[in-house]
């Protein structure tokens, strides 16, 4: 586990790096009015796209890494086939919604996004089946190779791809062009995701009958979808209110302040991606001591991490900002501290959510989420109007710390774990 967090966390930070590139330089060849527009449709399509994006994904982590336990490997072919068709399904469906709101706002924005909005729509439905292929890989324990496609390939392709485009177009380079790139790159990205699966699937699940347990994955991956759709949610509703408000520059330069600030958030991220798995299995076997102990080593991992990412942005985010992004983005220094602040919230409880999702009670987050996500609509329709971009970035600072308290209640009383950093078994 120490190896692959450290191994995880590594990869995270290279991920944020090619991110960070990413916006940097979108930011700049753009300006605040052309990246806010991509931004903005960005953060529209992910999340119409997040029930497939993300709940199907999760659905495959627990029952691979369930089934690989008990050697069910038909179980295993069963569930990848049953959640492909899943994902190109919904997909499309995705994909309609998504066109049918493009219409709707193409008076509202400064700009015409249906270009944009075209090739967003391609994005997300590759990248929902690339994430497909990372779950099964991380179910199978290779939890490295199965964060690559998506946080490393995409991004480093889509980075290259628009450094070209802008260094031989200049102020042509346009939002569309540039999420018509990123859509490509999500297209390589799946290629190679793919490819590693095929290398890493066992043989026995090659030559196993796929054994469909379509009625029960239902039942589960619909509240999971409502988990990855609701914290979605709540990470884009901010954005998306915004604009509703301000102009796309004002978008643009909060989107920046949202891209840094996550930085905190790796460590959590990278190690929730390890344990998830482990979560699962120890759950099955019904092993709780040792999941207990695995909790609280993940909680202590993640909160040395987010301290020491929260100190190193706190003490350099006003130069790191100037340096990269340029004097226009100077106003996103007071959001990213906020939006730090809620960040060691969101660290300070542990795996609350994962935990609660890998054990089957997919469902209390659900409601958890649901109550959090109500306050951050509120929040933000009564923060913005009258703060701008620092309203925003109050309300979801304020619901990260709700929804933990929420959810780390949830898991004392259903598994008798403390998920925090202090965490000792409540009960035998």
């Amino acid at each position: 586990m120490l190896k692959a967090s450290v191994g995880s966390v590594l990869l995270k930070l290279t991920s944020a790096a090619l991110v960070l590139g990413l916006t940097v330089l979108l930011a700049r060849s753009l300006g605040p009015a052309g990246y806010g527009l991509y931004a903005y449709i960005y953060a529209l399509v992910w999340l119409l796209f997040v029930p497939v994006a993300l709940g199907l994904p999760m659905l495959v982590v627990r029952e691979t890494a369930a089934a690989r336990a008990k050697s069910e490997w038909g179980v295993i072919r069963g569930l990848w086939q049953w959640t492909m068709r899943m994902a190109v399904g919904a997909s499309l469906a995705t994909a309609g919604l998504a066109l049918l709101i493009g219409l709707m706002l193409s008076g509202r924005l400064d700009s015409d996004p249906s270009s944009t909005l075209m090739w967003a729509v391609v994005m997300g439905a590759l990248m929902a089946l690339t994430n497909l292929t990372g779950a099964a890989l991380r179910g199978l324990s290779h939890t490295l190779q199965g964060q690559v496609p998506d946080f490393i390939v995409r991004y480093g392709v889509a980075l290259a791809l628009c450094a070209i485009a802008a260094g031989f177009l200049g102020d042509a380079f346009s939002a569309d062009l540039a999420m018509a790139l990123h859509a490509l790159a999500a297209a390589v990205a799946l290629g190679i995701g793919l490819t590693m699966l095929a290398r890493q699937c066992p043989a026995e699940i090659t030559r196993a009958a796929g054994q469909t347990r379509g009625r029960a994955w239902l039942g589960s991956v619909i509240p999971l979808a409502m988990v990855s759709g609701t914290f979605v949610m709540h990470q884009q509703t901010d954005l998306i209110i915004l604009g509703l408000f301000v102009d796309d520059a004002e978008v643009g330069i909060y989107r920046v302040a949202v891209q840094t600030a996550a930085f905190v958030a790796l460590g959590l991220h990278a190690v929730n991606l390890v344990a998830a798995p482990q979560f699962a299995r120890l759950h099955a076997l019904g092993e709780t001591r040792q999941l207990q102990r695995l909790v609280t080593n993940t909680a202590r991992i993640i909160l040395v991490l987010t301290v020491l990412a929260a100190a190193a942005l706190i003490t350099a985010g006003e130069p790191v900002i100037r340096l990269a992004f340029g004097t226009d983005y100077t106003a996103a220094i007071d959001i990213i501290l906020i939006l730090a602040v809620g960040q060691l919230f969101n660290a300070g409880f542990g795996s609350v959510v994962f935990l609660l999702n890998m054990t089957g009670r997919e469902r209390l987050v659900v409601r958890a989420l649901a109550i959090a996500l109500t306050l951050n609509i509120g929040l933000n329709f009564a923060l913005i109007p009258p703060f701008g971009s620092q309203g925003a970035a109050s309300a979801t600072a304020i619901t990260l710390a709700l929804w933990n308290i929420l959810l780390w209640r949830t898991v004392r009383r259903e598994l008798g774990i403390d998920s925090t950093a202090y965490g000792a078994p409540l009960r035998s």
